[in-house]
């Protein structure tokens, strides 16, 4: 039973590598001996390794979910940094449930999950990748007029913001506390964060 689940997933890492092969991304690993570009067999050997990892670290499902290009680079980048390609995703997951699940350090988890998920959103938009969510943008475009509504009447004056649109809720980057800002927009929750968040140890 376990040598035909080991088959199955060998299966399905071979075909997500094969379909990694046709194209080419943003970042590549060179040759560990010519230090030039990887050739063909170097870079499907390379994959299929880093693929199967990944798969262990974040499961086969939502392995099969992830489109390639994010598979590939998120390979190449924790090679580049030296990590551990498995265990990133699964101190990841480990690391949140462990400090979430604490009453002491459930908030700032949630905190820190906010900020990957603001991160994410800023990635999003450095590439134009433009929100096709009508939902979103619409409360985006209204949460944009309250705040401009906020400065001009003086009570949020001299503070800069930036809105980013997420999968499920809007982000505000603010350079400073502002007071009587909505929470929600349009029925679409929305998260404020500071530039700078310091967290103190408890």
């Amino acid at each position: 039973m376990k040598e035909s689940m080991k088959d199955q997933l060998n299966q399905l890492v071979a075909e997500r590598v094969e379909m990694a092969m046709t194209g080419r991304f943003r970042c590549e690993l060179g040759s560990s001996f010519t230090g030039q570009e990887m050739n063909e067999s170097e870079r499907r050997k390379t994959l299929t390794v880093l693929f199967a990892e990944i798969a262990k670290g974040m499961g086969v499902e939502r392995f099969m979910e992830t489109p390639i290009e994010r598979l590939d680079q998120f390979a190449v980048m924790s090679v580049v940094n030296n990590h551990d390609t498995a265990g990133l995703l699964r101190s990841l997951v480990n690391s949140f449930m462990i400090a979430y699940s604490v009453p002491e350090t459930s908030e700032r988890a949630f905190k820190l999950l906010l900020e990957i998920e603001a991160l994410r959103a800023e990635v999003a938009e450095s590439r134009n990748r433009q929100s096709t969510n009508d939902k979103m943008v619409n409360a985006a475009n209204r949460l944009q007029a309250e705040l401009k509504g906020l400065v001009s009447d003086g009570r949020g004056a001299n503070h800069e913001f930036k809105i980013l649109i997420g999968p499920d809720r809007l982000f505000v980057r603010l350079s400073s506390p502002v007071q009587g800002l909505p929470k929600s927009v349009n029925g679409v929750l929305v998260e404020y964060l500071q530039h700078e968040q310091e967290y103190p140890v408890q």
